[in-house]
């Protein structure tokens, strides 16, 4: 009996050490509370990604990048894997006269009713102690787990579904001609068509492990990566390292660091700090020619090799190591070694590469684009965190971070123009004008802010409406705050009163910081607000900034709008900067909030 869980895995390229070794600890902690009447298999299936991205329209910037960007994902061998646990209640060493008795139908029931529940059991403690890595069970109505059998066959996953409700699975499962050549395989006449395989497995094993070492196995074609473990009861465990330390010290064998191990060994066996099992490893490439699958063989014993493990390919045990892929298929591992449960958690890490969200759970209802990894994976890029095109858009946040000259413009510049896919309005804060290139080659356009030239921006102009005026009132109390005379409440309420009438001024050119700043003349504080205010009014002190223009033309209009801010950004003068900055982020907030 046994049951199948389809994992998401973690990434261990970008994860905390810390938390693949705690993972890879929960994972061997599981194995050894479940006892030996459990056994495991963890398989790590290849397969192409084939990016589903929206093509651009052809006649832009934007859509040549796009097509480009397109046919280079094509040729990239991008990988994705499917991580599967299989767990499997071995039946019970038991002597089969009881079954020869009339009762025996009725004793089989039961007896496979009470394993059905030990092992649903064991499926749960996995669903909710790897709740992180999302799992899920795969079902035969789905197409999936007689699939993933069929994928262990053909290194290729398709849906695949049981013939009939009862029945040998092995039936559903056989979708392929086998012929075995020496030390490899040949498949004909099945769903994958004409294909060469080779399997490898565990020679030699390290001296240790690591969650990491076996996530070079990345290549650039369909692979099968089987780890399976066998628990050993403790006792018989024991008596086998007793055994081995007798044989040693009888043959006075000089391998001192060995027999140190095997002593720690017994000493966490009795301590229960940790289990015992036979493990076994094989390795399945598939490839369309005999070139290259020698070639890529050469390059799976290498990859091993670089973390102290051996590789081998058998002539003889060839078909066996084949055949032990299966789930249950036990008896076919004919290299099975003694291992710890955590040097089998280390050797099947469920490490995988995320794709990212795909287009349904983003808010825009599109892919922006496709990043190959290290690993030779892809990931589906978005600006924003898990969403719905029917929702609110949720938050957006990327942070590019580089050293300079490292191509942090570069790659910005090219998310914005892969952007275009999704029909994205597009607003560039920009420095040292490192994005006005791709801003107008996307046809959008570019402006300059320079300290002490007229900037364009009136805000008196602009916000006049209930928001814009709420807004422009707390903005003005911040913009003439002093630290060594801050506003009165009496100042505060007449900035309100002033705003309004500015508001609902019947002659838009009052609407200039001159007479705006007169209205405060009447305040009673000794002419403090309106004196605070002349210094933004054209000839004042900040006049550059807002005093120079009656209506604000500074214009936001277009899908790709850029402006340099270098010349405020480099500003000495707090103020200055604070000023252009929020009103900047203003105009852009309720462009975003009025869906122009």
């Amino acid at each position: 009996l046994f049951r199948c869980i389809r994992l998401e895995g973690i990434n261990s390229y970008t994860t905390d050490d810390a938390y693949l070794d705690k993972v890879t600890a929960l994972f061997a902690r599981i194995v050894a509370q479940l006892g030996p009447e459990f056994s495991y298999y963890v398989h790590k299936v290849s397969k192409a990604i084939k990016p589903d991205l929206d093509p651009i329209r052809e006649d832009s910037f934007a859509g040549e990048v796009d097509r480009r960007w397109r046919a280079k994902l094509e040729t990239s061998g991008l990988r994705d894997k499917t991580l599967t646990l299989t767990v499997i209640h071995r039946p019970p060493p038991k002597s089969l006269l009881p079954f020869l008795s009339r009762s025996a139908p009725d004793r089989l029931r039961e007896e496979t009713r009470k394993r059905q529940q030990r092992l649903g059991e064991a499926v749960n403690v996995f669903l909710s102690g790897l709740i992180e890595l999302k799992p899920r069970l795969l079902s035969a109505g789905s197409g999936e787990l007689v699939g993933f059998l069929g994928a262990l066959n053909t290194g290729t996953e398709l849906p695949l579904y049981p013939a009939n409700t009862y029945g040998f699975l092995s039936f559903n499962v056989a979708n392929t001609r086998v012929t075995f050549h020496g030390d490899h395989f040949e498949l004909s006449e099945g769903v994958v068509g004409h294909r060469y395989g080779k399997s490898f497995t565990i020679g030699e094993y390290s001296e240790g492990t690591s969650c990491t070492m076996f996530d070079m196995l990345n290549l650039p074609v369909d692979m099968i990566v089987t780890h399976s473990f066998t628990p050993i009861n403790s006792n018989l465990m024991a008596g086998r390292i007793k055994r081995q330390k007798r044989q040693m010290q009888a043959s006075q064998d000089a391998a001192l660091s060995l027999l140190e191990a095997l002593d720690i060994a017994a000493d966490d066996l009795e301590a229960k700090r940790q289990s015992f099992g036979e493990h076994h490893m094989v390795v399945t490439l598939f490839c369309d020619t005999l070139e290259e699958l020698q070639t890529l063989s050469a390059e799976i014993v290498n990859a091993a090799a670089t973390e102290g493990v051996k590789m081998i390919g058998e002539r003889v045990a060839a078909k066996a190591h084949y055949l032990s892929q299966h789930p249950g298929n036990q008896p076919k591992r004919v290299r099975a070694s003694a291992v710890t449960n955590r040097n089998f958690a280390d050797f099947a890490a469920f490490h995988r590469t995320q794709l990212g969200k795909p287009a349904a759970l983003t808010p825009w209802g599109r892919v922006v684009t496709y990043l190959p990894t290290p690993e030779q994976s892809a990931y589906r890029f978005s600006y924003h965190e898990q969403g719905s095109p029917d929702k609110e858009p949720t938050s957006g946040h990327t942070l590019i971070m580089g050293r300079p000259g490292s191509g942090k413009s570069v790659l910005s510049a090219f998310l914005m123009t892969q952007a275009r896919r999704a029909g994205a309005r597009i607003f560039v804060f920009d420095y040292r004008r490192g994005m006005e290139m791709a801003v107008r080659a996307n046809g959008g356009r570019y402006a300059s802010l320079n300290a002490g030239q007229p900037t364009g921006l009136n805000p008196l102009w602009t916000e006049t409406d209930a928001r814009g005026t709420a807004w422009l009132s707390d903005w003005l109390a911040t913009l003439l705050y002093r630290a060594d005379k801050p506003l009165t409440p009496a100042q505060t309420n007449r900035i309100q009163e002033v705003v309004r009438q500015n508001a609902q001024a019947s002659n838009p050119a009052l609407r200039n910081w001159r007479d705006f700043a007169s209205l405060f003349v009447s305040t009673d504080d000794g002419g403090d607000l309106h004196q605070r205010l002349l210094e933004w009014s054209e000839d004042g002190r900040y006049g550059w900034i807002f005093g120079q223009s009656l209506e604000d033309t500074f214009s936001l209009k277009g899908d790709v709008v850029g402006f340099d801010l270098t010349g405020i950004l480099d500003s000495e003068a707090d103020k200055e900067r604070m000023a252009v900055l929020s009103y900047l982020f203003r105009r852009v907030e309720r462009e975003i909030e009025d869906r122009r």
